[in-house]
């Protein structure tokens, strides 16, 4: 008990660790459209990666002996993966116009129209689901939660990636629950690693891709 209690604690430490990648996709503030340094962030991206990636690695091989990512590829694992992307998608965009949540992505936006989008769209389809995936699928779900029944392994590791994110009881942790649900399904469906990481980076596609379409129309 003592020790999951301790790894979980890692796994808090380590959440904050890998949202220091997240801050190069982002202007800072002391920045603003027409004034930033693409290196500077882009040495953050870098830098910062691979010190999380390391730290997240070697939690994920203490707590799960699991293969990481020599498992064959599926096919029907992959077409699970792309339809959970879009289900949960499509739910989250459905709240999204009821709640006529015009602003949610501003800053999502604003980003993607200077050069700094191509460090967006590195860090979103690439970067966060990799390092995401290691820390909520790897450690958590696969790991610390392991000998929990699979429908409390999904709920608890959704709930904690939603309220992770969303940061509160809100209608935008609510959508995140559905990402969260998504991405954990599809790991205790297929038992791959490498299929939750392509559902979440899927899913973070299909955002940049209704943002960038939602920008042109208004």
């Amino acid at each position: 008990m003592f020790s999951k209690i301790f790894y979980f604690l890692c796994f808090l430490l380590l959440f904050i660790v890998i949202q220091i990648s997240t801050l190069a996709e982002n202007f800072w503030p002391n920045e603003s459209a027409n004034d930033f340094s693409t290196m500077n962030h882009l040495l953050l991206l870098l830098i910062s990666s691979v010190i999380a990636f390391g730290l997240v690695f070697l939690l994920y091989h203490k707590v799960n002996n699991d293969v990481i990512l020599g498992k064959a590829i599926i096919f029907k694992n992959v077409g699970f993966s792309i339809l959970m992307a879009i289900l949960s998608q499509g739910i989250q965009s459905l709240i999204s116009i009821w709640t006529d949540d015009k602003a949610s992505n501003a800053d999502l936006a604003s980003v993607l129209h200077t050069s700094l989008s191509p460090i967006l769209i590195v860090t979103l389809i690439f970067v966060s689901p990799v390092l995401e995936e290691f820390l909520f699928q790897g450690v958590l779900q696969g790991g610390i939660l392991k000998e929990m029944h699979p429908f409390v392994q999904i709920l608890l590791t959704s709930v904690i990636f939603a309220f992770f994110h969303g940061y509160s009881f809100s209608l935008d942790t609510l959508e995140l629950l559905f990402s969260g649900i998504a991405y954990a399904s599809v790991y205790h469906v297929t038992n791959d690693l490498k299929m939750a990481i392509l559902c979440h980076s899927l899913s973070n596609l299909i955002v940049t891709i209704l943002v960038l379409v939602y920008c042109e129309q208004y």
